[in-house]
């Protein structure tokens, strides 16, 4: 009798319906799809457990290395997100349900979440905004219970929440923050301080983590991808959100719905927060157009409820939402048969890619130059071990913080793949409906990563003027690598670039240097004429070698005229 009742229950209650639809139709584009977008990196984080990694926290690479375990292809890497991405629409769906005034209209409701491209995106693929979707929503669904049954119980679990939803992206924050803002009398709540302890007693693993390792994750987002003001990204950004909120008619929607209770309220602040928040940010920087993810199911619920109570005809509103989810189908079943490549999704033909190369690479063992996705992919489909270098023109990756990997190649001859010929000797490999690489062999392949360089402290810097850096180094080579240092004469350079015109000055320090001695040195030099902002990196250097590498972080300074 109760098996009869819970079937009954599932047959009844539509959400359930759709969880299941989503469930297949995401199970079935892992089935048939290749790693897209950032998957084979995220994949590679999944192959050195940790409980952090430099771009994000680790809960991605948790549920890859669950999924892997099972099915060890792009199933298995899917596997998890697949699940808890086809939950985000049944929790999305009962939380529109919970706040309707009347009987939920299942064709709206439909077309709303079906038809929004980041609910599909991530719904299947395994990269950092499917947990941060799945548990921002289910940070709202739980939030709403403890505003309904202020207990310990549901603190407890809203605290866990918490936790989780940091652990997927650091975005979380920003729902966390504008939900306290939109209802600052939690804060004098005793439970709260219960939701608040455990997410930070949660989070002490990962926190540890980015102490013992130089905070890399938070200097890299909150510091090294500044630049200048340029219009073209605040242009950008308003532009790609028009286009990703419905079009625009779901953010106009939301923001016009006058909130009936706290916990629409708080739906409210986060969507109006969330779009301000990346709006500033687009003064300094390039905002990637998915960074707004996390406001989309309060934009949604929102966007719902604003629709059903308006009296006038809709026939306008479900036209762009079917326009929207014909564009979605048209966009996933792309990803399947390829009719169009699509950058950074499916333009790098990844299967033929990593056959082309490992048949050009004359048997020697793969580094990639600049890339973080390639490798990825060819370690993925060959499960032959790769590294990848990057130089100060690009940006720094997880495999800068794999030490354990990057030994394995040092001092061996390798296949070097770069997006440009380094020497007469590269060879071309042009793959179809791909991308162009060329291939060098290098003799005796040397990239130190594993010192690293730090500036203590510096003197005010004035153009055309002497200054110091005050610096120490702290080398985790091991003794064959240190030979190695030795044989390759590899020299400390201080790299200077100049913010506006991105043109770099080159020091090299010309002293003895000692890389086992952690005693602090000063490096001095003469500043460029030209006053301005600059950034600068130090890197090591070898003889004959084509490019210069981090073996710092990224600093910001002024220059001042004299």
């Amino acid at each position: 009798m109760q098996s009869n009742r819970v079937t009954k229950y599932f047959f009844a209650d539509k959400a359930w319906w759709l969880f299941g639809f989503m469930l297949i139709v995401n199970f079935a584009q892992s089935l048939f799809s290749p790693l897209l977008n950032d998957e084979p990196y995220y994949w590679l984080y999944a192959q050195y457990p940790s409980w952090g990694y430099f771009d994000h926290p680790p809960m991605i690479a948790f549920l890859i290395k669950i999924g892997s375990s099972i099915f060890n292809n792009e199933i298995g890497v899917r596997l998890l997100s697949s699940i808890i991405g086809s939950l985000t629409f049944y929790l999305i769906y009962k939380i529109i349900e919970g706040e309707a005034e009347k009987s939920i209209n299942f064709r709206l409701i439909s077309l709303l979440l079906l038809s929004s491209i980041f609910l599909n995106l991530y719904s299947f693929l395994a990269i950092p905004d499917t947990p941060m979707l799945f548990f921002a929503v289910l940070f709202l669904y739980t939030y709403r219970r403890y505003l309904n049954a202020d207990s310990f119980l549901n603190a407890a679990i809203l605290g866990i929440v918490t936790a989780l939803l940091l652990y997927s992206k650091y975005h979380g924050i920003l729902l966390v923050g504008f939900t306290i803002l939109s209802n600052r009398r939690l804060v004098f709540k005793r439970s709260f301080y219960i939701v608040f302890a455990i997410a930070v007693l949660l989070y002490i693993p990962h926190v540890y983590w980015e102490a013992q390792n130089g905070y890399p994750t938070i200097i890299f987002q909150f510091f090294e991808r500044a630049n200048a003001f340029d219009i073209q990204h605040v242009l950008s950004y308003l532009g790609e959100q028009a286009a990703v909120t419905g079009p625009v008619i779901l953010l106009l929607f939301s923001i016009l719905y006058k909130p009936k209770n706290q916990f629409q309220k708080a739906l409210k602040y986060n969507v109006i927060g969330v779009f301000l928040f990346f709006l500033l940010s687009s003064l300094n920087e390039m905002v990637n157009v998915h960074w707004t993810a996390i406001a989309f199911p309060a934009m949604l619920c929102l966007a719902y409820l604003y629709t059903e109570s308006i009296k006038i005809n809709k026939k306008f509103i479900y036209g762009a939402l079917i326009f929207n989810l014909i564009v979605v189908i048209l966009f996933r079943l792309n990803l399947i048969f390829d009719f169009r490549p699509i950058s950074n999704f499916n333009d790098k033909n990844p299967k033929l890619m990593v056959s082309m190369l490992k048949a050009k690479s004359k048997g020697y063992p793969l580094v990639f130059s600049n890339m973080y996705n390639e490798p990825s992919y060819f370690r993925f489909y060959t499960h032959d071990e790769c590294f990848a270098v990057n130089d100060i023109w690009f940006k720094k990756t997880q495999y800068n913080y794999l030490p354990q990997l990057e030994e394995k190649f040092e001092g061996k001859a390798v296949s070097y793949v770069s997006d440009g010929p380094i020497d007469k000797s590269s060879e071309d490999v042009n793959v179809p409906h791909g991308n162009k690489y060329f291939i060098t062999i290098i003799p005796e392949f040397a990239s130190f990563n594993n010192i690293k360089v730090k500036v203590l402290d510096a003197t005010a810097l004035v153009a055309s003027a002497t200054a110091v850096l005050q610096v120490s180094i702290k080398s985790k080579l091991n003794l064959l690598e240190r030979k190695l240092f030795k044989i390759k004469g590899a020299y400390l350079v201080l790299v200077l670039i100049n913010n506006k015109t991105n043109i770099p000055t080159y020091y090299q320090y010309n002293n003895a240097l000692d890389i086992a001695d952690e005693t602090p040195f000063n490096f001095k030099f003469m500043t460029p004429a030209q006053a301005g902002e600059y950034r600068y990196v130090l890197s090591f250097v070898t003889m004959g070698q084509k490019t210069v590498h981090f073996n710092s972080n990224i600093y910001n300074c002024t220059i001042k005229a004299r």
